[in-house]
């Protein structure tokens, strides 16, 4: 089956008219109107909480991704053996975060 084609290009079947009027002049419309194009000044408003999300997005953009420190101890004590895992933290802290879901 071949793919169909949105990107056709629709081309009107009367001069003058209109793709989306298949060529008709639509009801109510006169000369004078038709020549003169409405031109509308586009504005753009951003609100107090945008602004203070773009400062915060600022601040973030200077803040590592990670604490190198505690990944190298973390690193170290995986390696030696020291590290344990606390399932009951893990736990706690799952269920928790279910709880503020909800």
């Amino acid at each position: 089956m071949d793919p169909i084609d949105n990107n056709a290009n629709i081309k009107p079947s009367r001069a003058g008219g209109d793709a989306r009027t298949g060529g008709v002049e639509q009801a109510g419309r006169s000369e004078a109107a038709s020549s003169k194009p409405v031109v509308e000044a586009d504005a753009v408003t951003i609100t107090r909480m945008a602004t203070d999300m773009l400062q915060l997005e600022n601040q973030l953009a200077d803040v590592p991704d990670a604490n190198m420190e505690r990944v190298e101890q973390l690193r170290a004590a995986i390696s030696d053996g020291s590290y344990k895992v606390d399932l009951e933290r893990i736990v706690n802290n799952l269920l928790q975060a279910e709880q503020d879901l909800s």
